[in-house]
């Protein structure tokens, strides 16, 4: 603890007085639990307001669910909810309409429970700090994108419906009414881990255009929940069969 408070104290004497110059510094990292806690009482001290707001944030009730919200293949009430909050809340972010959004289907780490959805549970389906970009491309890469991800049945999309056949989308169809046209252009928001090309998604390197919206994926889904719990109507695990098997 003696090292914490003289690195803080060195580095604010750094940064604030010009007359001096930080040449060292060092720290150590001191655990803190139910044993260590009688010998490190002044640690402990030091760390309950940090854990107490901790624990307010993460306790914040969201919204409420009549069941548990489930991910599946090729479709589930978890994979529609999740892409439906994110395209609903990147456009409202972007400005403009957006034609789909993708998630990607590792990416969702836990399903939500059936009671309370609070900010912690948010946080236990998407433990990353994903920012939401996106990306515009041709409808030849739009489908490129959809077969990429539809291998395993592992495509979860919002805004759009689809038939896999042979790990192949096929049947596509926006909700915004439009049709995927090969030489036509396309919107589609996702995580900066996919443009980036994760799980061997680099073709979206080559995007017309890239927009990153300052906003994490978690950020996003938090403030969609907080959205939906102020209407006072509890969400209900559905799934709408966008994604199916031909």
């Amino acid at each position: 603890m003696k090292k914490l408070i003289l690195w803080l104290a060195l580095a604010g004497l750094a940064s604030c007085s010009p007359g001096y110059h930080l040449t060292n510094r060092t720290a150590s990292r001191i655990g803190v639990d139910s044993v260590t806690a009688p010998a490190n009482a002044s640690a402990a001290r030091f760390l309950t307001p940090y854990r107490q707001g901790l624990e307010k944030t993460m306790n914040e009730v969201l919204t409420h669910s009549t069941g548990r919200i489930e991910k599946g293949q090729p479709d589930g009430p978890l994979n529609d909810i999740l892409t439906d909050a994110l395209l609903q809340q990147s456009i409202q972010r972007y400005g403009k309409p957006i034609d789909c959004s993708h998630l990607n289907f590792g990416g969702i780490r836990n399903n939500l429970p059936e009671g309370n959805i609070t900010t912690g549970s948010v946080f236990e389906v998407m433990p990353f700090d994903n920012q939401l970009v996106v990306l515009t491309l041709t409808g030849d890469m739009l489908q490129q994108l959809l077969d990429h991800f539809s291998s395993g049945n592992k495509l979860v999309v919002g805004g759009m419906r689809a038939k896999l056949q042979n790990g192949k989308a096929q049947s596509v169809t926006f909700t915004n009414g439009r049709t995927l046209q090969p030489s036509e252009t396309y919107t589609v928001v996702t995580s900066d881990y996919i443009a980036d090309g994760g799980d061997n998604a680099n073709f979206l390197k080559n995007a017309i255009k890239r927009e990153t919206l300052n906003y994490l994926m978690r950020d996003a889904l938090i403030d969609y929940f907080r959205q939906q719990g102020k209407t006072g109507q509890p969400l209900t695990p559905t799934s709408d069969g966008r994604i199916s098997l031909n």
